[in-house]
C-alpha cells in the first residue's frame, strides 16, 4: 500500500521543500518508526506501507519548527503529529497537509 504526504505552506500557497516527515506504527505498547523522509520541491514524500502495518494505528510527524526557522518564524506547533488508521484494501492513500505558523489542516484522500 502506498502512502503519500503533500505539504503546502498556507501562508504562501507554495509546496514545502525539505520538511522532515516520519511515519510510525503502534505496536508492543509504543510507537515504532517505520519510515522517515524529507519533502521534495513539490512538497511531497511517501513510502510503501506493508499490509500488516496498514492494519495498525499509524502516525505521521512533521518537524515544522525546522521549516519555519528557515523563514525566520517561530511556529505555535513546533511538531505536528497526525494519528490515523489506513485499514481497507485500497492501494494508495494521500495525506495533504497545509501548515502555517499558527496551525494546520489535514485531509485524507483515498486513491
Amino acid at each position: 500500500m502506498r502512502l503519500d504526504v503533500s505539504v503546502t505552506d498556507g501562508t504562501t500557497g507554495h509546496p514545502v521543500d525539505g520538511l522532515p516527515v516520519r511515519l510510525e506504527r503502534f505496536g508492543l505498547d509504543r510507537w515504532q518508526q517505520v519510515w522517515n523522509g524529507i519533502t521534495d520541491g513539490e512538497g511531497r514524500s511517501g513510502c510503501t506501507v506493508d499490509r500488516e502495518d496498514a492494519q495498525r494505528p499509524l502516525q505521521l510527524t512533521l518537524e515544522t519548527d525546522r521549516y519555519f526557522a528557515t523563514l525566520g518564524v517561530r511556529p505555535f506547533y513546533s511538531r505536528i503529529t497526525v494519528s490515523f488508521a489506513l485499514g481497507g484494501t485500497l492501494d494508495r492513500h494521500e495525506v495533504p497537509i497545509v501548515i502555517n505558523p499558527g496551525g494546520y489542516t489535514v485531509h485524507s484522500v483515498r486513491i
